[in-house]
């Protein structure tokens, strides 16, 4: 048996017996998943909160609205717990947005159309049990994190005009390296246009603490915006965020948005010592809804970054390889280009050309299609 540890506690609302049943079901059928709680209304929701002290609650939005989203934000301020709403497509507005990522929405659900008095929950299996197991890997779960990282998130949203629109640059450039690779890394940042329309995400090997250094470096020698990656934080045009050292940063889509991302953490699935993961990095933006994804594999030992070209190779991104003359160590791109994964094999001195161009070169496609 699993020790209840390692589980993800579960409170289920939701106003239809039937929901709460099936929701139950979904839940309970898997090994890494307890479900503490199972109410019909906001009174037995904030009882229960306080009595099983869950990791997350799945929550039907209808049973909060009645009293507007008062006992959501009861929740938020006695004891915070990230939320998985379940509501329908046409209530994703724009004000709900701001009002409910504030108070500790950490995901949503869109509801099975169709049926409505007994809609297909199984069909939002994978979907449900994907954002609730993500909590146990989030910062958010911690509610002292919740309380200091939500309002970041809200602030950045807030200053959107409609729900769906994309608050994630256009296009996503990962850079990963190990041995050698800070200077490789300063080499390309450097370059990098002023006002590329992309957002960077790096991932060096290296231990805790040393990343900051290296933030600071790459801050010195770029106007663009470099900072330390933290929880939250979003994937702007014109950012680099730099993976802390000893963490392993991956991308998380916002509010059920697929193509709307920041900046989250998560110590599973990596199977070698090398942190930050750049597999799990790319992975992570390879499987979201941004529309341009980049992978740059840099020198350095071992193979990390050959998985994570998978992803981007399979999803149509691009790939690029330092070549193994301006490489310290071809070990890394080499891996990859073995692989058969790697679109273009460059010198380190022509890889921050080869992303100024392409940049400019998605940008000036999405503005022609945007005024077609």
């Amino acid at each position: 048996m699993q020790d209840l540890k390692n589980k993800v506690r579960v409170l289920i609302a939701d106003k239809s017996s039937y929901t709460r049943l099936v929701l139950e079901d979904i839940l309970n059928s898997e090994k890494d998943i307890t479900i503490v709680g199972v109410v019909p209304d906001s009174d037995k929701l904030l009882e229960q909160l306080k009595e099983t002290k869950p990791d997350v609650i799945v929550a039907d939005l209808g049973l909060l609205k009645h009293d507007n989203l008062f006992t959501l934000k009861r929740i938020f301020s006695e004891l915070a717990t990230p939320i998985v709403l379940l509501l329908h497509q046409e209530e994703h507005t724009l004000d709900l947005i701001k009002e409910t990522t504030e108070i500790g929405v950490y995901a949503v659900v869109f509801k099975p159309e169709g049926q409505k008095n007994f809609p297909n929950y199984r069909v939002l299996k994978d979907e449900l049990l994907f954002k609730v197991r993500a909590v146990l890997q989030s910062e958010l779960r911690d509610a002292k994190r919740l309380v200091n990282q939500v309002p970041e998130v809200s602030i950045q949203q807030q200053k959107h005009a409609v729900s769906k629109q994309n608050v994630t640059a256009d296009t996503i450039i990962v850079i990963g390296a190990s041995t050698g690779g800070t200077l490789a890394v300063e080499s390309i940042i450097k370059q990098l246009a002023p006002d590329i329309n992309a957002s960077v995400l790096v991932a060096v090997h290296m231990p805790a603490g040393f990343s900051t250094t290296f933030t600071k470096r790459l801050k010195e020698i770029t106007p663009l915006n470099v900072v330390e990656g933290k929880t939250g934080l979003m994937l702007k045009p014109g950012k680099v965020i730099v993976a802390p050292g000893g963490r392993n940063m991956v991308a998380n889509s916002i509010m059920g948005n697929a193509a709307n991302l920041r900046i989250g953490f998560t110590e599973d699935n990596n199977t070698s010592d090398e942190y930050p993961s750049i597999d799990l990095l790319m992975k992570s933006v390879a499987v979201s809804g941004v529309k341009n994804v980049v992978g740059v594999i840099l020198t350095g030992m071992g193979k990390d970054g050959t998985v994570g070209a998978s992803y981007i190779k399979e999803r149509g991104g691009v790939l690029i390889a330092q070549d193994e003359e301006s490489s310290a160590i071809f070990g890394m791109a080499k891996s990859a280009i073995d692989s058969g994964y790697i679109n273009k094999v460059l010198p380190l001195s022509q890889i921050s050309y080869f992303l100024n161009k392409y940049v400019l070169r998605q940008h000036k496609v999405s503005s022609t299609d945007s005024n077609a």
